[in-house]
């Protein structure tokens, strides 16, 4: 379906870092999605074939500008930065382990903005292969579409979009795809656990032996037991003990942080 000559263009803001392999994947849906007209790509220095594969993604109707850009923990500035080099007033915002589903897609191309309202979207996460329907994130809405001139980015880690702007729910969900193997899984609890951590650090946040112990137990406990992690069977467990090992890296990385400062200052 071709938008109407009245419909506004819209902005694709994405972040990557070594993220050749999943932008890579992205030929099959852009082409179906007539109103994105651009893609801002703000690249954390990829030491693989990122910016080329991006680059790729180029056609007469769809315009592929790339940044470098250090990403220096802060992910809502990241975004923030490309948000100023979009030219449309509505974007998009996508990360690469991520695609629309044929309804948001359909979404996009009959898209009449409104400027009383932003758009969420429902995830849904594939985890080692397997939907997963329970848990941390089941039932959760990301506010994913927006007008640029009606908000800001917040968060250094796991950045989200801040507006006073009405917020309006879709069911056509974003297909999230962010683990292949355990070992990628297991490297970006760590990755974010740096980043979270030394963010409460700066907060003056401090942690105790009660927290490192409990928290991690409480948080598997909340996601397995009480959000029904355990209907999705061994990946529901996986998923469950991963962000719970997270909540205990987080502490004991925000503990040792301190203790480096004692000892700095003793």
């Amino acid at each position: 379906m071709s938008p109407q000559n009245n419909q506004p263009k819209i902005s694709l803001l994405l972040l990557t870092k070594n993220e050749q392999g999943r932008v890579g994947e992205w030929p099959s849906w852009l082409k179906k999605c007539h109103t994105i007209d651009e893609i801002i790509c703000i690249d954390d220095l990829s030491t693989d074939e990122t910016a080329a594969t991006v680059k790729d993604l180029r056609s007469p109707s769809l315009a592929v500008n790339i940044f470098s850009r250090a990403l220096d923990g802060d992910f809502a500035s990241q975004r923030q930065f490309g948000l100023s080099k979009c030219k449309n007033d509505w974007v998009l915002w996508l990360d690469a382990d991520e695609i629309p589903s044929q309804g948001l897609i359909n979404f996009l191309n009959d898209f009449q903005p409104s400027s009383d309202f932003n758009f969420a979207f429902p995830r849904a996460d594939i985890f080692l292969g397997q939907t997963l329907r329970h848990g941390e994130t089941a039932n959760m809405f990301f506010t994913r579409l927006f007008n640029k001139h009606h908000g800001f980015f917040v968060g250094k880690v796991h950045e989200v979009w801040s507006s006073d702007t009405t917020i309006r729910k879709t069911n056509t969900p974003i297909l999230h795809c962010p683990h292949h193997t355990l070992s990628s899984f297991l490297n970006k609890i760590n990755f974010y656990s740096d980043i979270r951590s030394l963010e409460l650090f700066n907060q003056k946040t401090k942690t105790n032996l009660f927290q490192i112990a409990l928290f991690p137990l409480a948080k598997f406990v909340h996601n397995y037991i009480f959000r029904l992690g355990f209907l999705d069977s061994t990946a529901g467990i996986i998923i469950a003990l991963g962000m719970s090992l997270h909540s205990f890296l987080v502490r004991a990385k925000l503990w040792h942080l301190w203790q480096k400062q004692s000892s700095t200052l003793s």
